[in-house]
């Protein structure tokens, strides 16, 4: 497209603004709620299967690995099929496995019902950076990633609040069930009130694996890929370790643990809130760069005298998802940028790697044995170093030959 060509476009990303972050925040509430919400009914469900606490973190390992593999199959599927009927099968999976989930007799078939759950809604999770790009660019793309990214923090602010008051007067058995209602709803909502973002005259018709081969060609999109991954992954970590933390070891109730495990989420909040008005995105990365730094300090020190100790998790990772909530959306919307016709595979490629590295750090926080703060301030600490050697090898510059150049 020439230069010319491109004011009307730009000239109509205002429209439907509003409605379209709406829409996306509430697809993606799925997963984000699929993520959290169990966290107040982990003692409930380790008694009801008479397993270790520690056990249960391989619930969100195994939705993470899920979540984040069958990415790789719904980005390249909605830049051939289209993104709207993707997102109603994938969204229908995920109402199946809360249903099973909400009627499992025993630990295995709840794990089984998590990864099905994670299976589905990967598909929002692709989706969910595709979309936008098939509707914007430029600093139309970074603000509406920005403001996505602060509409979305709060289903896992609320979520774990809701598991709590439905554990608490419903049983955890509850938690999915609500689970299921809302995905249901949702899918209703994607099939009468979503408009196909992506017209057949856009589609890519060529082999997958040649679409993938394209997008990582670009060395740029490889860096920006790499700090996302590792960032998510610091995240999932903690996440993963919050609840036995604040429940098992530091003997909180369930309505406190909702309290500390969701603290973090309005730094990350002011982070993304940041990220949209700035003018100058390296400073940005600076900063976050910083806090994502301070943060794992906060996590990692008092883990060599195999403390656990309250104020230090919550300051850390308050710093932490503050740090991520600026890089993500100035990284996400520029490593898509320049794939406006391969936009599905590429936000597969950002979501999926970012789910299934969060999901083996999770993974390892269940296998590696607790010695205070230690293993998740280790993690969080090698994540910053991995971000930072990332952003230096972005510094060499664009492959210009490797985009959609005739596209944009």
């Amino acid at each position: 497209m020439s230069g010319p060509q491109q004011k009307p476009n730009l000239n109509s990303q205002n429209q439907g603004f509003s409605s379209l972050i709406l829409l996306i925040v509430i697809m993606v509430a799925c997963g984000q709620m699929a993520q959290t919400i169990f966290v107040p009914a982990l003692p409930d469900i380790a008694n009801s299967f008479s397993v270790n606490p520690g056990q249960l973190q391989a619930i969100m390992a195994c939705y993470l690995l899920s979540y984040g593999l069958l990415q790789f199959v719904y980005g390249p599927a909605s830049d051939r099929l289209g993104r709207k009927p993707v997102l109603i099968f994938g969204l229908s999976l995920f109402v199946v496995g809360a249903v099973i989930a909400s009627v499992a007799t025993s630990y295995h078939a709840l794990i089984a019902a998590t990864l099905l759950q994670g299976a589905g809604t990967a598909s929002a999770g692709a989706l969910c950076r595709s979309i936008p790009r098939d509707h914007y660019f430029g600093e139309p793309l970074v603000k509406f990633n920005s403001f996505v990214s602060m509409a979305v923090v709060f289903s896992p602010l609320i979520a774990p609040f809701a598991g709590s008051l439905m554990t608490h007067y419903f049983g955890w058995q509850s938690v999915y069930e609500l689970l299921a209602v809302f995905g249901l709803c949702v899918v209703l909502l994607i099939i009468f009130k979503f408009n196909e973002s992506l017209p057949a005259i856009k589609r890519k018709p060529e082999p997958v694996l040649q679409s993938y081969r394209f997008v990582l060609a670009n060395k740029k999109f490889k860096s920006y890929l790499i700090c996302l991954v590792a960032t998510f992954a610091g995240i999932a970590a903690f996440e993963a370790v919050a609840g036995v933390f604040y429940g098992h070891v530091l003997k909180l109730s369930p309505f406190w643990v909702s309290c500390y495990f969701v603290a973090p989420i309005p730094g990350y909040l002011a982070g993304a809130y940041y990220a949209g008005r700035l003018k100058d995105n390296t400073k940005g990365m600076y900063h976050s760069v910083a806090l994502l730094g301070a943060g794992a300090l906060f996590l990692l020190i008092p883990g060599f005298s195999s403390l656990v100790i309250g104020w230090s998790l919550l300051v850390g990772s308050v710093l932490f998802f503050t740090g991520a909530g600026i890089l993500f959306p100035v990284l996400t919307s520029a490593a898509l940028e320049p794939f406006p016709t391969h936009a599905g595979v590429a936000g597969a490629l950002l979501g999926g790697l970012q789910n299934f590295g969060a999901g083996l750090a999770a993974l390892s926080m269940s296998l590696v044995p607790m010695h205070g703060q230690l293993s998740v301030g280790v993690l969080c600490a090698m994540m910053v170093i991995l971000v930072i050697l990332a952003l230096n090898a972005a510094k060499s510059g664009v492959d210009l030959d490797k985009t959609d150049v005739a596209a944009i």
